[in-house]
């Protein structure tokens, strides 16, 4: 990450808010998990953390990291302590992937490019309000009926094994492809 740079610190504010948010709202893993990850993009960012530069990982390393996603998360509580441990464990490889090693490198991008990356940013930000306000409004009426959050209407597809697996298999399957796609980049 380029010191200083816009994306790191907005990545920084995001993740410090998700922190924030998972305490007040009681959760202490959900804490854990944020803070750890909103550190290290911190001393990333200041370059205190020495990333080698590697490239993307190949085919069958990402295979098997979706294999042991949905092994991992089929089998415990998605918030559960071994979650947490496994997410915890998880920043090494993630970094791996992700890091995009010489932070002299200036990475150019298309008006088709930046017009995607808007529109997928206006996407996560009205998702994420919208969220927001339906937990807050759930919150406030006890009626998570009328205001749904993701995780309520996913409640009842991943209660079954079966629904859990394909759940797990799909959100694996789109963060191996994000980290593949982001790591070529």
């Amino acid at each position: 990450m380029r010191k200083n740079s816009r994306n790191s610190t907005l990545w920084i504010i995001t993740f410090f808010i998700g922190t924030i948010f998972q305490f007040w709202r009681g959760s202490q893993i959900d804490t854990l998990v944020f803070a750890v990850f909103t550190s290290l993009l911190l001393v990333a960012s200041q370059e205190m953390l020495g990333f080698p530069n590697l490239r993307a990982t190949n085919f069958a390393t990402s295979f098997g990291i979706l294999f042991v996603f949905t092994l991992v998360f089929t089998i415990v509580g998605i918030h559960s302590v071994l979650s947490a441990i496994f997410y915890l464990a998880l920043v090494p490889l993630v970094s791996k992937s992700m890091w995009r090693g010489d932070s002299n490198v200036v990475v150019t991008s298309t008006p088709a490019i930046r017009k995607a990356s808007s529109i997928w940013f206006t996407i996560g930000v009205v998702t994420c309000l919208a969220e927001l306000g339906n937990y807050f409004a759930a919150a406030a009426t006890h009626n998570d009926k009328v205001y749904p959050t993701i995780t309520v209407l996913v409640d009842p597809f991943v209660a079954h094994i079966s629904g859990k697996i394909v759940f797990v298999l799909l959100w694996a399957t789109i963060g191996v492809g994000l980290l593949r796609v982001s790591a070529k980049t």
